[in-house]
């Protein structure tokens, strides 16, 4: 029989939504962004004093810590099909492809680095290369984040 002459198969149902879901899809639009809106500016808030009232440094540390969740996310992933050794080394980034990717003059990102150095949260390698340092925790980055992934959207 050619591929052609089967008839192609009914699409599944989706499962049911829970209740959880019906709620959350249910809200108000307008309702659920104020309350995420204030989730959001509070963690705004909470992250411009950590980093001495400069959310350009926590924009360009973001990026670290995205390269460290990837890092691990590939090692998590090489263990699971079977790896028995996993070497997995930090990605350096030079500060012309932070400014091209946080849209930052190369000039004030070169002046943040230094800010997140003093800090310790960055640190440059002997290849002039930037990369997490000692102060760099992603558990605690994902903390701070974290009323924006659940207590901004989970319905009252």
């Amino acid at each position: 029989m050619s591929a052609l002459a089967i008839a192609p198969s009914a699409p599944e149902q989706p499962p049911a939504a829970d209740a959880w879901a019906q709620d959350y899809l249910g809200q108000d639009v307008s309702r659920f962004f104020y309350k995420w809106g204030g989730h959001f500016s509070s963690v705004l808030i909470k992250l411009r004093r950590r980093f001495d009232g400069d959310l350009d440094q926590f924009l360009i540390y973001t990026i670290f810590m995205l390269t460290e969740l990837s890092r691990e996310r590939a090692a998590a992933e090489a263990r699971a099909k079977g790896a028995e050794r996993v070497v997995s080394r930090p990605k350096g980034l030079n500060t012309l492809s932070l400014a091209e990717i946080t849209q930052i003059p190369r000039e004030t990102v070169r002046r943040k680095l230094q800010a997140l150095i003093a800090a310790g949260r960055v640190t440059r390698g002997e290849d002039g290369l930037y990369y997490p340092g000692p102060a760099a925790d992603l558990d605690r980055f994902f903390y701070d984040l974290s009323p924006l992934f659940w207590d901004g959207v989970k319905p009252d």
